[in-house]
């Protein structure tokens, strides 16, 4: 694909004077060129599937003031991430996802609407203009087949956060969409869109081409297609289309040693991936808000980065991270003590997140200031212990924070161009890579009654992550825990556990239970004076609402998705409020 940039202007609607000369209201618009004209050639193709391209890394990619829509709006829906923050009055829109003190209004439900909704509109143009006989051409077949691919990902997310969403597969002129149609019917609609686009795709190129992993591909058309048969209850189906891929010399898993790459710059456009967002800094966009901020995803770096104001030496102490943040994204102590007795010291698990000791002792993993790695001078653990230029300080504990730290999706010093701050994660936004497609196929096979495939790829992941425990059979239970343990904080969870049937009983566990997090060295949870005690994370479990007298619920038949958003049902007569919501 060509790199091309684009620029943005905002027009004004203004008329800035009260007459002007007739004749210059009739000359020709510069620069401008109308559909008739435009979408004409293969080069016209080219420049309109980019475009779209663009659409869907600002609107699902990007930031939305001090979060994403869909990053964090997704899985801080998930039962085994807090959405943290400096206590309970901040950050208070990310919470109210966590905590299900939502309702129809409410921001983020609309927010994540209207961006799904813009991208399949960039992908209906393409479709519109270059579609069937149209499409006289193999570059335009394949621009054609790209949109295909990419609508039919936004609706499988559309259905998987809203119950029964408007599927929209034309340009809207004077009709309106309805929500009338079944979850199933979606599913199978992104299905068939899929297989008829796979014919018109081009493989991946190795598992080196990394254009490969950033444009469409049969692979991601593989993924997307097996997928959504999957949520269908499509289990055969889903098999078959994941088959494929899964055993395409195409991609690859990365070895555990470079497992955490996944998920920063070192692993963009790898063998593993199968679709991401490419990030790249554009230094042509100016000014304060495009020079700092539109240039990569920096609010997602500030808000999953840890608590700088709770740790000594703030902001790059330790210096993991790239910069101080606001501590989102905190990984839940039951969840992470879980994969701890699963994995132990594997290389997943170290990806996700630090012990106690490995946060405060292992220089490797995780450099103080005053470690000889970092370039200071303390080299012993008896050293290290009564250090007091590390640690966790703050009185009143670190809010939904435990005796673990996440690691797995903070910014790291690598993932910034620092020509721009040290706060613009420029690390791509993945949305389909190989690790899933294989737990994705075990359960499809599992489900249609080839337990011996289903373990032979569940045992794939569990080899490559180093886990201690290696299955020797197969069932439900093993794939979700899989799962959890591979992808978390990775948009899966909060969609399954509720396609599993479990979200209640997985939601009940962990509402109202917020642990404060406190580091023996500052804070002795005997007592006894400050700097006596070595450095080691502990944590107490508080139960804010139910101290306030607020009873806390995820409520069947209506948590388990979104509420269409009230702003839409305002304005079209033609859709409705389902399930639970319909009676708010």
């Amino acid at each position: 694909m060509k790199k091309i940039l684009f620029s943005v202007a905002l027009l004004s609607a203004g008329m800035m004077c009260t007459s002007c000369d007739q004749d210059l209201l009739e000359i020709e618009q510069k620069a401008t060129s109308s559909t008739g004209n435009f979408y004409k050639t293969d080069a016209d193709a080219e420049s309109a599937v980019t475009a779209m391209y663009a659409t869907y890394i600002g609107e699902i990619g990007g930031n939305e003031g001090i979060w994403s829509a869909y990053i964090t709006g997704i899985n801080y829906a998930s039962d085994d991430v807090f959405a943290a923050g400096g206590d309970m009055a901040d950050h208070t829109g990310f919470r109210e996802l966590n905590e299900f003190r939502y309702d129809a209004s409410f921001g983020p439900v609309s927010t994540l609407y209207n961006h799904i909704y813009k991208a399949i509109y960039s992908a209906n143009l393409v479709i519109n203009y270059f579609g069937g006989e149209l499409a006289d051409t193999p570059t335009k077949k394949q621009a054609v087949a790209e949109a295909r691919v990419m609508r039919a990902w936004a609706h499988m997310l559309a259905a998987q956060v809203y119950y029964q969403p408007p599927l929209v597969d034309h340009l809207i002129t004077t009709d309106k969409p309805s929500n009338d149609i079944s979850q199933k019917e979606i599913f199978d609609w992104c299905v068939k869109e899929c297989e008829e686009a796979a014919n018109d795709l081009p493989e991946r190129k190795g598992q080196s081409d990394k254009e490969g992993a950033w444009r469409v591909t049969k692979g991601f058309a593989q993924f997307v297609g097996g997928k959504s048969a999957l949520f269908a209850g499509d289990n055969a189906k889903a098999a078959s289309l994941l088959k494929p891929l899964v055993e395409s010399s195409n991609y690859a898993l990365v070895p555990g040693n470079r497992f955490r790459d996944l998920f920063h710059v070192e692993g963009d456009g790898c063998e593993e991936k199968i679709f991401e967002f490419n990030y790249t800094t554009n230094t042509a966009i100016g000014g304060v808000w495009g020079g700092s901020i539109q240039r990569g995803r920096w609010m997602v770096a500030n808000v999953l980065n840890w608590r700088g104001d709770d740790i000594v030496g703030g902001g790059k102490n330790p210096q993991i991270c790239a910069t101080g943040g606001w501590g989102g994204g905190s990984i839940n102590q039951d969840f992470a003590h879980k994969m701890l007795a699963n994995d132990g010291d594997s290389y997943r698990r170290k990806a996700t997140f630090l012990t106690s000791d490995e946060f405060f002792y292992d220089a490797t993993l995780c450099p103080w200031a005053d470690d000889v790695e970092a370039g200071g001078k303390l080299s012993t653990r008896a050293e290290k212990e009564f250090d007091e230029n590390r640690g966790i300080t703050k009185s009143a504990g670190s809010f939904s924070r435990s005796d673990v730290m996440e690691v797995k999706m903070m910014c790291h010093p690598k993932d910034v161009d620092l020509s721009v701050g040290d706060n613009c994660n420029n690390t791509n936004l993945c949305l389909a890579r190989l690790g899933e497609a294989y737990l994705l196929y075990a359960e499809a096979c599992l489900a249609s009654g080839n337990s011996s495939e289903a373990l032979k790829y569940v045992n794939k992941i569990q080899q490559r992550a180093g886990s201690k425990t290696i299955s020797s059979s197969v069932d439900l239970q093993t794939i979700q825990d899989e799962k959890q343990y591979e992808l978390w904080f990775e948009g899966c969870r909060w969609f399954d556990i509720v396609r599993w049937g479990i979200a209640k009983q997985c939601y009940d566990k962990v509402l109202d239970n917020i642990p404060l997090q406190w580091d023996e060295y500052w804070n002795p949870s005997d007592g006894s004076a400050p700097k006596t005690k070595p450095h080691k994370l502990y944590y107490k479990i508080h139960h804010p609402f139910a101290d306030a007298g607020i009873k806390l619920q995820f409520v069947a038949g209506k948590n388990e998705y979104w509420p269409i958003p009230q702003t839409v049902i305002e304005i079209n007569d033609q859709m409705h409020q389902v399930r639970g919501w319909a009676n708010n």
